[in-house]
């Protein structure tokens, strides 16, 4: 739990997570029609009427408890390394450029029905911890199960070309295949534009940066 004392913004994006899904939850239960799908969840009629804060608040909706987990997993797993090595405002910049990028590549596509979830904001943060870390030997749960050993270059690729294959084969037709892999992009040139600019911090330095007892 350490990693996460030094890592509030990491906690704040799941705290906000959860507490967008459990608003959605009390309205839908407690207070129907409520809803706050039709304000801020992200569609072409919400974006070409103007409300074009859809393009960052879709990100914080979830249709099920499993959806949510499944992007708070992500989050668990690469947001604290990322958010020590690029600092709180990069950090951000990744995680709100995948939503931003992820959700217009698949609105601008698809023009039905609406999206929400963190997938594409969770896309950008995986395939951008790939392509800091590429060397890094992880281990990946696939379906939550089955643990396999790869290089975190490999999960960058499987999350970019499994998306585009996903999309193109129409696997899956319920889930924002293009959200994920615009997210995926959108996390390698920015972490590479952060490489080029020297914004990013060397594993060096965050194994030595002193902690606060």
């Amino acid at each position: 739990m350490e990693r996460f004392r030094r890592s509030p913004v990491t906690l704040i994006l799941i705290g906000i997570n959860v507490a967008f899904f459990l608003t959605e939850e009390i309205y839908k239960n407690f207070f129907p029609p409520a809803s706050l799908v039709p304000i801020l969840a992200l569609s072409s009629d919400g974006l070409m009427g103007g409300a074009w804060w859809q393009l960052i608040t879709y990100a914080f909706l979830h249709g099920s408890p499993f959806h949510l987990l499944v992007n708070i997993v992500g989050l668990w797993f690469t947001g604290p390394l990322l958010e020590e090595m690029l600092g709180g405002i990069c950090y951000l910049g990744l995680f709100f450029g995948g939503a931003l990028v992820g959700g217009l590549l698949q609105t601008l596509v698809s023009h039905e029905g609406v999206l929400i979830g963190a997938s594409g904001a969770v896309c950008a943060l995986l395939v951008g911890f790939a392509t800091l870390l590429p060397r890094l030997e992880i281990t990946a749960l696939i379906f939550f199960i089955i643990p396999v050993r790869m290089k975190a270059s490999t999960l960058g690729w499987l999350v970019i070309v499994g998306s585009f294959l996903f999309w193109l084969f129409g696997i899956e037709r319920g889930i924002g295949h293009l959200a994920h892999l615009g997210g995926g992009v959108a996390g390698f040139v920015i972490c590479r534009i952060y490489q080029a600019c020297g914004l990013v911090r060397p594993m060096e330095w965050i194994h030595s940066a002193p902690q606060a007892s």
